[in-house]
């Protein structure tokens, strides 16, 4: 849970605590009367009881002055019962104040966070799928913003994932877009299970930064054709996934265990990446033999795919000679992906050589 949550759940067990006083001192108070001037009915008990707490000022029905035992009570709930009103009232002027507070310095930090954030992924609609979207991005280490209009999904995000930066606000609005950084994103995940929507925010996130890279959900087949026309550069439909993962269950089930596994070992957290090679990179012009990626940052090279082709170039050989803008598909922890991107890009003199 994240600290803002952490102090609101605080504060609300104090002020618990804080009612269960209140209530036992006027208890205590009203039975007390009661006893002590037994000539006296309930409700004058209840009624004076009330006169002392809340110090009113006025005389109440019972004569407090008719006996010492009723005065040193009455001088004794005074104390105690202004005590314990007051303690309850400091707390829910904490849980008012504080709780806005909190939540105010919380949003600004947010806002704040995303204002210095470049490169990063926004997602927007954190259903079912947005979750599972998040928790990859998050596990793979990738900076990212979340988007969200709905109250309960937001709690869950702001408990899962307290690092991550949301907006509670409607993702197809361009200002929002705008706030979350699109101009500066590296990609846009749209992943509403409303086909309208997604075509909404995919054309808004295009027009807003032609650069991004912007995958959208689509719920019917039909909708996959119009989102690529409006921009989108990736449709994903379930139904087309889940219908593809059934068959592979069937026809290959230990090809199915084993992504299965290195999805979800979280000791390794291994995945398969893409690494780019930058035209200055110190990787143009040599061999795979002569990096030794593997050996320097335990990488495990899948594929090539050379600049302006089609094809990959599967299990490379070692006299496969990389060209500026090649990219490089390996697997491997984040990691070891961060250590071949740096001796990619040239920042990692170590890995480079």
């Amino acid at each position: 849970m994240s600290r803002t949550g952490a102090s609101i759940v605080d504060l609300r067990q104090r002020l618990g605590v804080a009612a269960l006083a209140v209530a036992a001192t006027f208890l205590i108070g009203a039975v007390g009367y009661h006893l002590l001037a037994p000539g006296d009915s309930w409700l004058e008990a209840v009624y004076t009881t009330a006169t002392v707490l809340t110090t009113a000022g006025f005389s109440g029905p019972i004569n407090v002055a008719r006996d010492a035992s009723v005065m040193l009570f009455t001088v004794v709930l005074l104390f105690f019962g202004a005590g314990t009103v007051v303690y309850a009232i400091s707390v829910v002027t904490a849980f008012v104040v504080e709780g806005d507070l909190t939540q105010g310095f919380r949003r600004r930090r947010m806002r704040q966070a995303i204002r210095e954030m470049e490169d990063h992924y926004i997602v927007c609609g954190i259903g079912a799928t947005g979750i599972a979207v998040l928790r990859e991005l998050v596990k793979t280490e990738r900076p990212v913003v979340a988007i969200e209009h709905n109250d309960e999904r937001v709690k869950r995000i702001e408990e899962e994932f307290p690092g991550v930066p949301i907006l509670q606000a409607d993702f197809t609005d361009d200002q929002v877009l705008l706030q979350a950084g699109v101009q500066r994103a590296a990609g846009v995940v749209v992943c509403t299970t409303t086909d309208k929507d997604s075509l909404v925010t995919t054309v808004t996130a295009r027009q807003l930064a032609p650069g991004v890279r912007v995958i959208a959900r689509a719920g019917q087949e039909r909708s996959i054709a119009r989102l690529r026309q409006a921009g989108a550069d990736g449709v994903v439909s379930p139904a087309l996934i889940g219908g593809m993962r059934m068959a592979s269950e069937l026809v290959r089930p230990s090809v199915v265990s084993f992504l299965d596994m290195m999805l979800r070992d979280t000791n390794k957290n291994l995945r398969i990446e893409e690494v780019a090679v930058p035209p200055d990179s110190p990787f143009v012009g040599r061999t795979l033999a002569d990096l030794d990626l593997h050996a320097r940052t335990n990488a495990l090279i899948l594929a090539v795919h050379e600049p302006g082709g089609e094809s990959y170039i599967y299990n490379p050989p070692d006299a496969e000679r990389l060209e500026a803008g090649a990219t490089l598909i390996v697997m491997g922890d984040p990691a070891t992906v961060r250590a071949l991107r740096a001796a990619c890009d040239g920042t990692d003199a170590a890995a480079a050589r």
